[in-house]
């Protein structure tokens, strides 16, 4: 019996200390140049955007901190970046979302 007890214990307190996974959010990135966020439902403190240039010159003119859609273009280079987009809640990423986006000169 103290055997199935401490099993049970060990398997509860496992659980608990187990790390949380992110959710998943909604990003669209379609057309070019352009990446909107669906974060409905979710609680958060901070909108974290940041990009894998992949080859390309993307640049970011504005700062996207907190903000729901993030602009982006390709001056010389376009090509395709991967844009991914965490939702930050007491320095802990509760969502997240990457997809590729089209980096164009100007917007397709």
């Amino acid at each position: 019996m103290k055997k199935v007890a401490f099993a049970v214990l060990a398997l509860l307190g496992s659980a608990v200390l187990a790390p949380a996974s992110a959710q998943s959010i909604s990003l669209y990135c379609g057309g070019s140049n352009l990446c909107i966020l669906d974060a409905t439902g979710y609680t958060y403190d901070t909108i974290a955007w940041s990009f894998a240039k992949n080859g390309t010159d993307a640049l970011i003119p504005y700062n996207c901190t907190n903000s729901g859609q993030c602009e982006f273009y390709c001056p010389t280079r376009p090509g395709g970046i991967d844009v991914t987009v965490r939702l930050v809640s007491n320095q802990t990423i509760v969502a997240s979302a990457t997809s590729q986006a089209a980096c164009t000169r100007e917007p397709l």
